[in-house]
């Protein structure tokens, strides 16, 4: 088996290792892991078995060189139309409202503040998500670092406790330094909890992060390969992070019992 994986700044040169690890621990079979750009001139071989490819590019990247074999693309937003099966970039909708209810269970309104280019399948899965949990569901779409901070300032402005805002990660990778210091000033003054997808931005300020068990998430590949099941998948292996400061802040007092049930906590 082969992993394709796009050129990984350093910092992330662990996802791609724990990725590999959970691939390994369900197969237990030889894993190769080559990047995007040496790909070429890799003397990796499938050996008939899948190609599992790491993003968009990779998927691209993989399905010429390795023709033969079946490439199951993963982190991606949506399926190439040529593949059969594949994991998204979006974790399980469900799994951060239903953190959000555990802890703010006075929420009736959930905002999802996202990059445009979302697929509109993942924000109408958001939305039944919402439903079933009985909250309104508003989702704005920005596309530039302009359009990000004046709805986040007027989205989080407007908002109380009973608001619920996800502000995806790369919403605020536009320019962090610019968006988070306001984002965090607003929440704690109105008592709203924001949420996202990145454990960084939750060591800045943000309530809580659901964030990718990378491991499992590699697990869950060996799985999916090994199966007949088509079609996209939302992850559902997850870890989970808080902010306990910014917990107290707004209003939010947790026992011992439900602060261990995060992976990590920012005191």
């Amino acid at each position: 088996m082969v992993l394709v994986h796009p050129q990984v700044r350093s910092r992330d040169d662990n996802v791609i290792a724990q990725i590999v690890r959970g691939l390994r621990e369900r197969t237990h079979a030889a894993v190769g892991v080559c990047s995007i750009e040496d790909l070429p001139g890799s003397t990796l071989d499938s050996e008939g078995k899948a190609v599992v490819a790491v993003g968009e590019n990779a998927s691209a990247a993989a399905t010429l060189i390795y023709n033969r074999a079946p490439v199951v693309p993963i982190l991606v937003r949506q399926l190439p139309k040529e593949t059969g099966s594949g994991i998204s970039l979006f974790l399980d909708p469900n799994v951060y409202i239903q953190q959000l209810r555990a802890l703010s269970p006075d929420v009736n309104v959930v905002t999802l503040i996202h990059r445009d280019d979302v697929p509109q399948s993942f924000i109408d899965t958001v939305r039944a998500a919402a439903a079933a949990h009985r909250l309104r569901f508003e989702a704005i779409g920005v596309a530039t670092l302009r359009d990000a901070a004046v709805v986040v300032e007027t989205v989080v402005r407007q908002a109380g406790p009973q608001d619920g805002i996800w502000l995806q990660g790369r919403v605020i990778g536009m320019n962090a330094d610019i968006l988070l210091p306001k984002i965090v000033a607003s929440s704690w003054d109105r008592k709203v909890p924001v949420f996202t997808d990145e454990a960084d931005y939750v060591a800045r300020g943000l309530l809580f992060a659901v964030t990718h068990d990378y491991s499992d998430l590699g697990r869950s590949v060996a799985d999916l390969i090994d199966s007949a099941r088509q079609g996209i998948r939302y992850a559902n292996g997850v870890k989970t992070v808080l902010n306990g400061r910014t917990a107290t802040a707004i209003g939010i007092f947790l026992p011992t019992s439900q602060e261990k049930e995060f992976d990590d906590v920012y005191k």
